[in-house]
C-alpha cells in the first residue's frame, strides 16, 4: 500500500512540475511579445536594435554649432566662395542626410540587417581618402560608435546603405567589401568642420 502511495505521490509531483514548467515558458513568451529584446544574437555579432537617433545627437554638431561655424567661413576647402544661400543649403543637407542615415538604419533593423556599406552620391574630396566605396560596418559597430554614421562633414556626399546580401556591389564599390575598422578600433574620420560646397 505504501509503495502505491509513493508512486502516486511521485506521479503527482512530476505532473505538477511539468505544469509549472509549461506556465513558466508561456509567461516568458508573453513577456517577450510585450517587450521584445533590445539585443539580438546573430552568429558572432551582437546586433543592437536601438535607434541611433539619440546617440547621434551626442556626437554630431547641433544646427546652432553649424550656423555659428559657417558664419565665420567665407570659402570651402577648394577655395570656392560661400554665399549665404550656400551656407543654408549646407545646413539643410546636413539635417536631411542625418535623417536619411537614421532612417536607413531603422529600416535595416526591421529587416534584421547586420551589415551596412558606404557609398557616395557625388564625389567627396574630404571623405575619399578615409572611407572608400564598399567599406562596411556592422550594426554592433554603429551602436558602439555612432560617429561612423554619415554625414561626416559639411557638404558630405558619403551615404550608408544596408546590405541584405543580394545587391550587386561591383558598380558601387572600388575595394569590394572590406571592414572600415581595423581590429575593432575606431578609424580616423573626417573633421566635420571641413566644408565642401556641392559643385
Amino acid at each position: 500500500m505504501s509503495i502505491i502511495l509513493a508512486l502516486v505521490a511521485i506521479i503527482l509531483f512530476v505532473v505538477f512540475l511539468l505544469i509549472a514548467i509549461r506556465v513558466g515558458v508561456n509567461k516568458e513568451k508573453s513577456q517577450q511579445e510585450l517587450h521584445p529584446p533590445v539585443i539580438h544574437k546573430s552568429g558572432i555579432y551582437s546586433i543592437v536594435r536601438k535607434s541611433p537617433r539619440e546617440s547621434i545627437d551626442q556626437v554630431k554638431p547641433s544646427e546652432e554649432d553649424l550656423r555659428k561655424y559657417l558664419a565665420a567661413q567665407n570659402e570651402d576647402i577648394r577655395g570656392t566662395k560661400l554665399l549665404k544661400n550656400d551656407k543654408e543649403l549646407l545646413i539643410e543637407d546636413w539635417k536631411n542626410d542625418i535623417e536619411s542615415s537614421i532612417s536607413e538604419i531603422e529600416e535595416g533593423d526591421k529587416e534584421g540587417v547586420e551589415f551596412y556599406y558606404y557609398s557616395y552620391k557625388n564625389e567627396d574630396p574630404v571623405c575619399k581618402n578615409k572611407i572608400s566605396r564598399g567599406h562596411f560596418v556592422t550594426r554592433g559597430q554603429i551602436y558602439k560608435y555612432p560617429k561612423i554614421i554619415p554625414p561626416f562633414h559639411l557638404g558630405c556626399q558619403c551615404t550608408l546603405k544596408r546590405y541584405s546580401g543580394d545587391e550587386n556591389l561591383r558598380e558601387t564599390t572600388v575595394i569590394g567589401m572590406q571592414s572600415l575598422f581595423n581590429q575593432d578600433k575606431l578609424p580616423p574620420l573626417p573633421d566635420w568642420k571641413n566644408v565642401s560646397k556641392i559643385q
